[in-house]
């Protein structure tokens, strides 16, 4: 049996680079190199010899991810990793393992008979309809205004809203065209295509009122930038004064900023806004295949899970509402 004095961590680091990164996008390279070397490598698991790992030994790691795994140094006490995270670095090692059964270095994947970490759909945290007003009222005269509007009406991601071209808004159908994001790597902001078989690439139609305000950002756009003699570097809806993108993470900041100062809960954030326009969408019974492609989610059955409290609500409400009728 070769390599047979290899440690689990280095021969996972070897197997990911040879068979996975040039199959992988940038964004999912880093988080599965983040795994690997940060989570991986250093742990007991990472230090064995990889004949000599057992079944336990994944449990126990496992277990440790999820109770102790977050080393954020913005943690000042010791949190688990979510289950999900968790999950996937299962999925990455039973992955990893099975290669090295095809290449006769370990016998068995004892990581396929570790247990599998539970997914858990917490209800998701949404914005009341007041709630919502209030938000939109406050940040009426500030920059990223629109780009809020557009979170609240779309379901769109961050990413996409802040990716999201000039030439991609289509004024005589009223739609904008989902097709690239800005993402954040290696801390600097990167604007990338979707790949085309992802079901996030999508058209969105929009109110007529919201494509009046795109049309006067776009006129006022390109007035600045003649003046001040500056150029829209990526033809971007949402850029720099001098063109340039905006980094994500200061949308973030920005609207953690105003819903502290709003007094607003503190479980909401940004990606509430996505939450928000799914739930609003089934409480005016728009069918779910319809949620799914607007909002871009991969099949109808993520929807089912994600909002599962707000649909019993629904249906509650539409077999009362079937009842009643019927007893006129």
């Amino acid at each position: 049996m070769k390599n047979k004095n290899i440690t689990f961590g280095n021969y996972m680091y070897n197997w990911y680079m040879i068979y996975k990164y040039p199959k992988h996008e940038i964004t999912t390279r880093n988080v599965c190199l983040t795994y690997i070397n940060i989570h991986v490598k250093p742990s007991n698991i990472g230090r064995k010899f990889i004949q000599n790992l057992s079944t336990r030994d994944v449990q126990e790691f496992l277990s440790n991810l999820l109770q102790y795994g977050n080393k954020s140094i913005l943690r000042m006490k010791k949190k688990g990793l979510s289950n999900w995270t968790v999950n996937k670095i299962r999925s990455l090692i039973i992955s990893c393992l099975n290669q090295a059964v095809r290449e006769n270095i370990v016998k068995e994947n004892v990581a396929s008979y570790t247990e599998n970490i539970r997914i858990i759909n917490v209800p998701k945290n949404i914005f009341t309809k007041e709630q919502q007003v209030l938000f939109l009222n406050n940040s009426k005269n500030y920059r990223y205004h629109l780009a809020y509007e557009l979170l609240f009406f779309t379901g769109t991601r961050r990413s996409e809203i802040l990716g999201l071209s000039w030439d991609k808004v289509n004024f005589h159908n009223n739609t904008i065209f989902i097709s690239q994001v800005l993402v954040v790597i290696n801390n600097k902001p990167k604007l990338k295509a979707i790949p085309k078989n992802k079901s996030s690439i999508r058209v969105i139609p929009l109110p007529q009122e919201l494509m009046n305000k795109l049309l006067i950002l776009k006129k006022e756009q390109e007035e600045y930038f003649s003046k001040h003699k500056y150029t829209n570097m990526y033809n971007l809806v949402f850029c720099t004064k001098k063109g340039d993108v905006y980094n994500p993470n200061n949308l973030l900041q920005n609207m953690k900023k105003r819903l502290k100062r709003l007094g607003l809960p503190k479980d909401l954030h940004i990606h509430s806004t996505r939450h928000t326009f799914a739930t609003n969408l089934i409480h005016n019974k728009v069918a779910i295949v319809d949620i799914q492609k607007l909002g871009g989610w991969a099949n109808p059955d993520i929807l089912l899970n994600l909002y599962a409290h707000t649909l019993q609500e629904s249906q509650i409400k539409a077999i009362d509402e079937l009842y009643a009728n019927f007893k006129k």
